[in-house]
């Protein structure tokens, strides 16, 4: 794993999204970097990016500046083999994300780590279940167990609608790559 510096930044990562159609991936995408979201659903087509630049505290009081180049990936199948290698190339971290309202999500998420692992096998990555302000099909215990099955750094439950652990979520990860 690469993880380049700058004059201006302690660290750029190349941050991937990850998950099955429609769990919200854009849309988090667009709430942390714009405070956005979109109201109507909209298939991402290849792939998608933004750049936000961060500061985080890390636990020593240390103060880091991280530029974030966030990509996002369509969810189907036949995206993944026409962009998946080139995707994942120097990839630092990964949310994987699945929808608090549909359990085949959760389930599929194994696949998504698997070849995000395969690419890049030191890829540090966290498990986030987005639309937790919706009716929710999948326990908060199901998701914690999912994001320990896959050694996630962390785990969110978060709304891209409402902002709920969006940008927690995002800086938690960011935080992981530059050391807690």
């Amino acid at each position: 794993m690469r993880v380049k510096a700058t004059e201006n930044y302690d660290m750029i990562a190349k941050i991937l999204l990850l998950g099955e159609i429609a769990v919200g991936k854009s849309s988090m995408i667009l709430r942390y970097v714009e405070g956005k979201f979109p109201g109507e659903y909209q298939a991402t087509i290849g792939a998608n990016f933004l750049v936000k630049n961060v500061r985080v505290i890390q636990k020593n009081g240390t103060r880091k500046s991280i530029m974030l180049q966030i990509w996002d990936l369509g969810g189907h199948v036949r995206t993944i083999s026409h962009v998946g290698p080139i995707f994942y190339q120097n990839a630092n971290g990964a949310l994987l994300v699945y929808d608090l309202t549909r359990p085949d999500t959760l389930e599929k998420l194994p696949l998504w780590y698997e070849a995000c692992h395969m690419h890049a096998p030191r890829i540090k990555t966290l498990v986030v279940g987005n639309k937790c302000d919706l009716e929710r099909k999948i326990s908060k215990e199901d998701g914690k167990k999912m994001a320990r099955r896959l050694n996630s750094v962390d785990f969110y439950e978060t709304s891209a609608k409402t902002g709920d652990n969006i940008e927690q979520a995002f800086n938690s990860l960011a935080l992981a790559l530059i050391g807690r």
